[in-house]
């Protein structure tokens, strides 16, 4: 009996740690663990990108049909221009929501636009960036392509994998050291568009070429990722703000009305970026094919660190009464939540999930283990919203309020059919071209 009790009391100081810790999280997961299997947030969210996806090929598809039609002065298969590739001009429907403000009416060429971009404003209001994660087809291809390029990079060596995966952050912070205080200098105009034929710009070559050195050369306990990060970051909200400058701010409501009525290109803008796209010159295409080939490597590279409007629609979204929730008491502290999100949100140091850069993608609560311990809530922690309503209001909102413009009569463009026959018939007259924002009217 004696040497079974001294058995015993080896055994349990032995494990004595082992059974705290075990008990420990045995306590913190009253909840439950997550089941593993079945459907899930990730993967309704994969239907709806999707979906999503196949209707922007259907509308491109339909218009480049269109367009046939036209250049063939009228004859052949016909489908009527869709509505929905105004969704493409994104100036335009700037330009659109400052007549609508200015005027409290819908432009007449490119309604849609508007309406398109003021739903996406409405979904940043309520869902945050839920348009960028569950519904933008840019930021669809740009996820598939980072899994994928995930799943490669997970076969190299893990320091190799580092440098490949932070190379693209620390040139883009590069660039953006040299070319953000460009754009700032444009919004306060202190140089203009001419000021780049003065050789002074060619004189401080050395300095560019010192910004694009700096976040390679300083050692990382001076000049840490993060840093690069902010820096690289930096981009989409500088071109976001040039763009609120010179349309918002800037631009008066008399100077788009004869936009509107009088100039060309504005008519045939959407034709003219599908020619843009069908004939690029070299250099677009080598910008095109950079980013869609780093984007490989770095997760959502446009997104993170180029796109304006998602920068506007993240401002936007403070303001949003949801947002990712994690309850310290039930957290376990695994991290896995952090290494899930796409958008490189420290999510494991955060009580609430407050940032411009979350796209309501749900993954992190998908990947966190413990039932409670992460959700998307109403603030104050009040009510948790499952991915399956979100998705609803969410998709719901966007597709009552373009069924509603259609309804209204404000989602198809007043301009005839047979005004575009005529007007791709003598596309390349000079009138329907423009340069550094002039155009030529009628």
């Amino acid at each position: 009996m004696r040497q079974l009790k001294e058995i015993r009391q080896s055994s349990s100081s032995a494990s004595v740690q082992e059974v705290y810790v075990k008990n420990k999280r045995t306590e913190t997961r009253k909840p439950g663990k997550k089941p593993r299997k079945g459907f899930n947030s990730q993967k309704l969210r994969w239907c709806v990108q999707i979906a999503f996806f196949i209707v922007v090929l259907v509308i491109g598809w339909q218009f480049y049909t269109f367009v046939k039609y036209c250049e063939a002065g009228g004859k052949g298969f016909y489908l009527p221009r869709p509505p929905g590739v105004e969704s493409f001009l994104p100036i335009s429907a700037l330009m659109g929501t400052k007549y609508f403000f200015g005027t409290g009416k819908i432009n007449p060429i490119h309604p849609a636009g508007f309406v398109i971009f003021g739903t996406l404003l409405l979904t940043a209001l309520f869902f945050k960036r839920g348009f960028c994660g569950w519904i933008c087809p840019i930021g669809t291809v740009s996820e598939w392509e980072w899994r994928f390029g995930d799943w490669f990079l997970k076969k190299l060596p893990q320091r190799v994998s580092y440098v490949i995966r932070n190379v693209p952050t620390r040139f883009t912070a590069g660039l953006s050291l040299v070319f953000t205080p460009i754009i700032v200098l444009l919004i306060l105009e202190v140089i203009t568009m001419e000021s780049f034929k003065s050789p002074l710009f060619r004189h401080l070559t050395p300095a560019y070429i010192l910004a694009m050195v700096l976040p390679f050369a300083i050692p990382g306990k001076i000049w840490p990722d993060k840093v690069n990060d902010i820096l690289a970051r930096a981009w989409k909200f500088s071109i976001l703000a040039f763009f609120i400058q010179v349309i918002i701010i800037k631009m008066p409501i008399a100077q788009l009305e004869v936009l509107y009525t009088r100039a060309p290109f504005v008519r045939v803008a959407d034709i003219k970026m599908l020619k843009f796209f069908m004939n690029m010159s070299g250099m677009a295409l080598s910008v095109i094919l950079t980013i869609f080939i780093i984007s490989l490597i770095n997760k959502n590279y446009w997104c993170r660190f180029f796109c304006p409007y998602g920068a506007l629609l993240g401002i936007i979204g403070y303001a949003s009464p949801m947002r990712i929730t994690r309850d310290t008491g039930k957290c376990i502290d695994c991290g896995k939540c952090t290494k899930a999100c796409a958008m490189h949100i420290l999510v494991e140091k955060k009580k609430h999930v407050l940032t411009h850069e979350c796209v309501a993608c749900y993954d992190c609560v998908n990947a966190c283990p413990v039932n409670g311990a992460l959700d998307m809530k109403l603030v104050g922690d009040r009510k948790k919203i499952h991915y399956g309503l979100y998705a609803i209001m969410l998709v719901g909102l966007y597709v009552a309020v373009t069924n509603a413009a259609r309804a209204t009569g404000h989602w198809y463009t007043r301009i005839s059919d047979a005004e575009y026959i005529l007007r791709v018939s003598e596309l390349d007259n000079p009138k329907y071209m423009h340069k550094a924002g002039q155009f030529e009217m009628e």
